[in-house]
């Protein structure tokens, strides 16, 4: 028995579950982008193909508890500008959030304010009682989106990215 990914919504953001007909907007929002993949675990998307088949999987992994993802809409420009969600960490032993906005989204408060959502959901829907969370250490912004939402820091690991290589990372905790 699971819950399926369900529709969410903050002051400024609808968060919806992705589907393979968000390819091109995501591949050319985001997926493809350095500035933004360069502290992700995937490499920039060199070609459409590469957003399908993440998008393929995605769908493929709304039917399970292991993962929750959603993408974010603009609720004033109606653009698709990012995506995010939990999926369950086994060496943790509980799920972990991860998220990733388009360029020109940084800076704005919006990465903030959808956390926010989605561990209202992980706390309130799934009855978890703390989450992982973790980030490239270079990326200290995403660090500060963890803290305003009450994340502790732990410490430090080493993350294995989709490739392989590895990127030193900043851990921590958020107990509800």
């Amino acid at each position: 028995d699971f819950l399926k990914t369900p529709v969410l919504e903050s002051e400024r953001v609808i968060l919806r579950p992705l589907t393979v007909n968000d390819a091109k907007t995501a591949f050319n929002n985001w997926t493809s982008d350095n500035r933004v993949t360069k502290y992700m675990r995937y490499n920039s998307h060199t070609s459409l193909d590469d957003t399908i088949e993440w998008l393929k999987m995605v769908e493929y992994a709304e039917n399970s508890d292991k993962q929750y993802d959603w993408g974010f809409i603009d609720k004033k420009a109606g653009t698709l500008f990012g995506s995010g969600g939990l999926v369950w960490n086994d060496d943790e032993q509980m799920y972990e959030i991860g998220y990733n906005c388009m360029f020109d989204y940084w800076h704005k408060g919006f990465t903030t304010e959808i956390v926010a959502v989605i561990l209202n959901f992980a706390k309130n829907a799934l009855k978890q009682t703390k989450i992982y969370g973790c980030h490239a250490v270079e990326n200290v912004n995403s660090g500060k989106v963890m803290i305003k939402n009450g994340f502790v820091p732990t410490g430090y690991t080493t993350v294995t990215n989709f490739d392989g290589t590895t990127k030193k990372a900043r851990t921590y905790i958020l107990n509800f």
